[in-house]
C-alpha cells in the first residue's frame, strides 16, 4: 500500500512539472514578435503582451507607471518628446526595466508600443512635433 506522504509528494511533483514545462513551452517572445511584425496593430499587441502588467489602467503591478491611453498620466511625460520617451524605455526608468522588459523588441517595436500607449491625440501631437523637428533640422 502506498503511503499518504508518498501520494502527496507525487501530486506536488506532477503539479510542479506540469506548471514549469507548460509555462516554458508557451513563452517564446521572439516567435510572438516575428508573428506580429508589420501588422496593423503591432504596437498594441506588444503593449498587451509585455507592458500591460504595469501600464494597464488598473495594473497587476501598481508601481506608478502611466496608464494606457490615460491623458493625465502622459501629458507631463510627453513634454520631453518622443526621443525622451524612447530613451527612458531603452535605458529603464524608475521601476521599469531596460527596454521595458522586452529585450527581444526592436527599437521600432518599442516606439510602436510607446505610441500605442499614448492617448490618440497625444500620439498625433508628438508625431507632428517630430516631423516639424526633422524638417527644421
Amino acid at each position: 500500500m502506498v503511503s499518504l506522504h508518498y501520494k502527496l509528494i507525487m501530486i506536488v511533483l506532477c503539479g510542479w512539472f506540469t506548471t514549469t514545462f507548460s509555462c516554458a513551452e508557451s513563452h517564446h517572445p521572439q516567435a510572438f514578435l516575428n508573428s506580429i511584425k508589420g501588422s496593423k496593430n503591432e504596437g498594441e499587441q506588444i503593449v498587451e503582451h509585455f507592458c500591460s502588467n504595469c501600464h494597464a489602467v488598473k495594473p497587476l503591478i501598481p508601481l506608478g507607471a502611466p496608464g494606457m491611453k490615460q491623458k493625465a498620466d502622459w501629458e507631463a511625460r510627453i513634454k520631453g518628446g518622443l526621443k525622451q520617451l524612447v530613451e527612458h524605455t531603452e535605458n529603464g526608468f524608475n521601476a521599469m526595466p531596460p527596454r521595458g522588459g522586452c529585450f527581444e523588441c526592436t527599437d521600432k517595436q518599442l516606439t510602436l508600443a510607446i505610441l500605442a500607449m499614448l492617448p490618440d491625440e497625444l500620439a498625433k501631437e508628438i508625431l507632428i512635433d517630430r516631423k516639424v523637428y526633422k524638417k527644421n533640422k
